[in-house]
């Protein structure tokens, strides 16, 4: 049964063109991942298709009465509300539902006659169609996956991460038909994570995801809409399967342009050699010349990124803490805490959410203070710190302006120099979008950005705090072989 079709999609920002003639469908029990490099539209395209921006061309339709839930990077609540008054306030059909029977049982208590009787009858077997007896527990049960117990909290005093993990958790709780979710995984830890997964592979929803997980794509979803160059490439399924077939299209692309390009030189002769005065046969024969030679000369969108930059020499002592204490009232993050770090190692940092991880990173990095301890840093230690938070430039500000505050020229491995405008394009920048506005970048780009600016900096102990927030699936690629390296 198909609840979704997007026909004819456009969308510009001003000259550019973001896409245009999208079309694809969703069927009932489709997951599907929408893959794509940063900047290209998928956030935007998600939120189009949830009716929050607007388009230029074609149209969205749903099947009549098809319940559409949108988790968007940034969650939005009113900071006054508790999590309690916030899920109140909810108006899904199921929360809708639970109200009007509570308010069908206290018409009835007040008055016992023949139309209260109906009216609770009829909304008690809505509440059995919609398997509405248990909201309440499910909500707590949901919301406690998500490590969210205080429902008196006021939604103000909770982190950005908090505030996503309440907005999926009362996104599941909608009891949607499709479930439109850009980068669920971000600020989840490994078992949030991991139910998250086991929910959307058990539950009869249909799905469309972006995410920069590639295993969770590869155990969720059962179908790839690749969108490349403003152009949709549909894979019917899992991410490996994608994989395999992106290879072989790009593949067979390569082999008929080589073949074009063969075919244009031997017709290049031909045209050559004919008289100025040519025939009606010879004439169809340049006319298809013109489609040989468009065909030789396109080029496959090939996205490069090189992460090459130099590091600098590390000494013998790296760095040392000491019996390193810190808490937060009665959360102990650190109780007398001692490591040594060798140089080469590559140390990943697991636990729940909220038990201290970036806490930790920010007293080795000297951002937060230790309650007691001895913290020991190399001389020749030079930190590069890659944070969850944003980088903190003025947005206003264009790209190329960004880099050249740090430095005019950089040096890669090889102890080349290049320009901050040639660094720039080795991370995917082109010309024109290093004197666009920081503002003007997608989540991904800004985030691809704040990491050049670390690695420009030639660290030689990189700390990455969720690296792989945001960032396009060609970045984390490039990003595990450089940390391989």
């Amino acid at each position: 049964m198909n609840l979704l079709a997007v026909e004819n999609l456009a969308k510009n920002f001003g000259e550019r063109i973001l896409f245009e003639g999208l079309s694809f469908g969703l069927s009932q029990g489709d997951k599907v991942g929408l893959i794509a490099s940063n900047g290209a539209g998928k956030s935007t395209l998600l939120k189009i298709i949830a009716g929050i921006d607007s388009l230029d061309d074609g149209e969205v339709v749903f099947r009549s009465e098809c319940r559409v839930s949108y988790l968007q990077q940034d969650a939005l609540f009113d900071d006054n509300m508790t999590i309690t008054e916030l899920i109140d306030s909810t108006h899904n059909k199921i929360s809708l539902l639970v109200r009007e029977y509570e308010n069908a049982v206290q018409a009835h208590s007040k008055n016992d006659s023949t139309q209260t009787q109906k009216d609770l009858e009829l909304v008690s077997a809505k509440m059995e169609l919609e398997n509405a007896w248990d909201y309440e527990r499910r909500s707590k049960q949901i919301l406690s996956k998500f490590n969210i117990s205080d429902f008196e909290q006021k939604v103000g005093k909770l982190s950005g991460g908090q505030k996503k993990r309440l907005a999926l958790a009362l996104l599941l709780l909608e009891n949607a038909d499709i479930l439109l979710l850009d980068e669920p995984t971000n600020h989840l830890d490994i078992g949030m994570i991991e139910w998250l997964e086991k929910y959307l592979q058990q539950q009869k929803i249909t799905l469309l995801m972006v995410t920069h997980d590639r295993y969770f794509l590869e155990r969720v979803c059962n179908n790839i809409i690749e969108l490349e160059g403003g152009n949709l490439y549909h894979h019917h399924g899992n991410y490996e399967y994608f994989l395999e077939k992106r290879a072989e299209r790009e593949s067979n692309f390569d082999v008929e342009v080589s073949k074009a390009q063969k075919l244009m030189k031997k017709e290049l002769e031909w045209i050559r050699r004919q008289p100025k005065a040519r025939t009606t046969k010879s004439k169809a024969r340049v006319d298809n010349f013109e489609e040989i030679k468009k065909k030789a000369t396109s080029k496959r969108l090939k996205q490069e990124l090189n992460i090459d930059v130099k590091m600098d020499r590390i000494g013998g002592k790296i760095l040392e803490l000491k019996n390193i204490k810190k808490s937060y009232g009665d959360l102990m993050i650190l109780d007398g805490f001692d490591y040594i770090f060798k140089k080469g190692e590559r140390i990943g940092i697991l636990g729940k959410n909220g038990v201290g991880k970036s806490t930790f990173l920010n007293i080795i990095t000297g951002k937060e203070d230790a309650d007691s301890g001895k913290i020991n840093i190399g001389e020749t230690i030079n930190f590069g710190y890659f944070t969850q938070a944003s980088f903190g430039v003025d947005e206003s500000r264009r790209v190329i302006t960004v880099l050249k505050d740090i430095a005019e020229f950089i040096v890669m491995s090889d102890k080349k120099k290049v320009s901050a405008s040639q660094l720039l394009e080795h991370f995917m920048f082109t010309p024109e979008m290093q004197f666009t506005e920081v503002k003007r970048l997608s989540g991904g780009e800004k985030r691809r950005l704040h990491l050049l600016t670390v690695l420009m900096k030639n660290p030689n102990f990189l700390i990455l705090d969720e690296p792989t927030n945001d960032l396009d699936l060609l970045t984390l690629t490039k990003l595990e072989e450089f940390l391989l390296q």
